[in-house]
């Protein structure tokens, strides 16, 4: 269960959501759509404009595994597999995850200590 970190949990899902989506290079409105609703139905008290607000500022945002190593302590395995999967939810809302969103995905799950949940990733130049 979420445990007394949860409204930082919740910033810090949403930043890497952020970080996540913006790691292509291209900044997706399908993407940022399901990390807004599928962040409010996997994570209670995510919240749209503290997504958005981060999405504004993402040149201020420190790396995904800056982002997710703090966590690595203080949640429990449950929350952070919930993280993981939140994230490759989003990485997969265009319907491709490219090596690029994989590599950010492999720096969350080592910053956190828990393994990459599946994801299949699309070589360039296939969709």
């Amino acid at each position: 269960m979420l445990t007394r970190y949860k409204s930082d949990v919740n910033k810090i899902a949403a930043a890497l959501a952020v970080s996540l989506i913006s790691s292509d290079g291209v900044i997706d409105e399908e993407e940022k759509q399901v990390a807004v609703s599928v962040g409010q139905n996997m994570l209670p008290g995510f919240s749209k404009a503290t997504f958005e607000e981060l999405l504004d500022h993402i040149d201020e945002m420190p790396s995904a595994y800056e982002l997710a190593h703090p966590l690595k302590k203080v949640l429990d395995d449950e929350t952070k597999d919930r993280i993981m999967d939140y994230l490759v939810a989003v990485a997969g809302a265009d319907h491709k995850v490219v090596r690029v969103e994989a590599e950010e995905l492999k720096a969350v799950a080592k910053a956190l200590g828990v393994p990459v949940p599946p994801i299949r990733v699309v070589k360039p130049g296939r969709d």
